[in-house]
């Protein structure tokens, strides 16, 4: 799909909304600041892709959720006041505007945030998400970007029915699941988005739990070279604990993320509710007093935000597309499979694991099942650590042998040279 076009400041839709300055540029659509000449104020314009308003089955689920989501009246939704389709085809929404800028930009600005600050994101967020899945409402693409932040530090979730307008028309008009269905933005999908095309409140849990994962360390769990590889990841690999990444997070927060990205829907935390009430507990057990959100130091619209990406339903072997950037797990990982290559060549190395760690471990040496679900967070935090340290130390040892037969050839060259015998 085309970027979205933009139009000129000073466009007057339907005689009532004028459009100024962009805020922000997506995959779908574009965000204006502009002002409701009627009533006078300051609102933000999203106007949709001239592709999408061209299709009539869009245009209509579109306004219908843009209704729906007119009802979420809370203060950590951003408003919908209006919606509307000029004369020339334009269709819009009118929003309240947020002065500030999005999680995307505070974590550009800090890099990571401090474990309670993140709780304290993650719990605005997930309360928002609440009140729309109490009203039958899932967002479909919880991710940074689409969680404003304003100048006073307020946490506010935006978007909601953009998407789902979306993956609906796709499944409608293209009964066989051969058309490209949105899903969402790869990074922050839940498995079952990828594999069966399908999203509930838990998949929104999901999303919420990447997010959380991103705050403590900085980047998502699961990178890689292109949009499917990422997509796999999320179907075939655990998020893992935060805390093997980034030192002084608590493990009361790893297992908030752990049970809010569980592979399997039914082993997620069941709702947001029970979501927030496991964060109360992680507020408890690791005395994380509620700490206010730091806000955007550059404001919203200064960097162009990443386009809604997509990929093709149950098609995971379709190619590559634009590279997402690669995340912090993915160099552990690799670690692993060194790991994993230079056990096949060592056979009868003794074994520093025990040999059946429950019915979560597998193989010939009791390694644990990539599909296996973490049962003990303490077990599997200690466990990777231990892993990643044996490969660095084979890869040091490795450098040293080397390094000592050079300095042998060296010097017996050198000797040579100078006749001694």
């Amino acid at each position: 799909m085309a970027a979205p076009t933009v139009h000129p400041a000073g466009t007057v839709l339907e005689g009532r909304y004028r459009v100024d300055g962009l805020l922000a540029r997506g995959g779908m659509s574009v965000v204006h600041r502009g002002s409701d000449l009627r009533l006078d104020r300051p609102v933000a314009i999203k106007i949709l892709d001239r592709t999408l308003a061209a299709d009539p089955a869009f245009v209509r689920r579109f306004e219908r959720e843009a209704r729906a989501a007119a009802r979420l009246a809370h203060p950590g939704v951003v408003a919908v006041h209006d919606q509307g389709r000029d004369p020339d085809g334009t269709v819009f929404l009118v929003l309240e505007l947020v002065e500030g800028g999005t999680l995307r930009d505070v974590l550009r600005d800090e890099g990571r945030l401090h474990p309670a600050t993140a709780l304290t994101v993650a719990e605005q967020v997930v309360t928002a998400l609440q009140v729309a899945h109490d009203r039958g409402l899932v967002h479909r693409d919880v991710k940074p970007e689409n969680v404003l932040v304003g100048l006073d530090g307020t946490v506010k979730v935006a978007d909601f029915g953009l998407v789902a307008a979306a993956w609906e028309t796709d499944g409608a008009d293209d009964p066989e699941g051969n058309g490209e269905m949105v899903l969402g933005t790869v990074a922050y999908l839940a498995p079952e988005q990828v594999a069966e095309g399908r999203a509930d409140a838990r998949s929104d849990l999901y999303a919420a739990g990447v997010v959380l994962f991103e705050l403590l360390t900085g980047a998502p769990p699961h990178g890689g070279e292109d949009a499917v590889t990422v997509a796999r990841r999320h179907v075939h690999s655990d998020v893992p604990p935060p805390s093997a990444l980034v030192g002084g997070i608590p493990r009361a927060l790893d297992r908030l993320v752990l049970a809010a990205t569980s592979r399997d829907p039914e082993a997620r935390l069941a709702d947001a509710g029970a979501f927030l009430a496991a964060a109360r507990g992680v507020r408890i057990d690791a005395d994380l007093p509620f700490h206010p959100v730091p806000p955007p130091r550059r404001r919203a619209g200064s960097a162009g935000s990443r386009p809604l990406r997509g990929t093709r339903l149950l098609d995971l072997d379709e190619g590559p597309g634009d590279p997402p950037r690669r995340g912090p797990w993915d160099d552990l990982d690799e670690d692993l499979e060194e790991e994993a290559d230079l056990d096949d060549l060592a056979e009868d190395e003794p074994e520093d694991e025990p040999e059946d760690d429950g019915p979560a471990r597998t193989g010939r040496r009791g390694r644990r099942s990539p599909d296996a679900p973490v049962d003990d967070v303490d077990v599997a935090i200690e466990t990777i650590e231990r892993r990643r340290a044996r490969a660095r130390s084979r890869r040091l040892l490795a450098a040293w042998l080397v390094l000592v037969s050079a300095a042998t050839v060296a010097a017996g060259a050198a000797g040579w040279g100078l006749g001694l015998p």
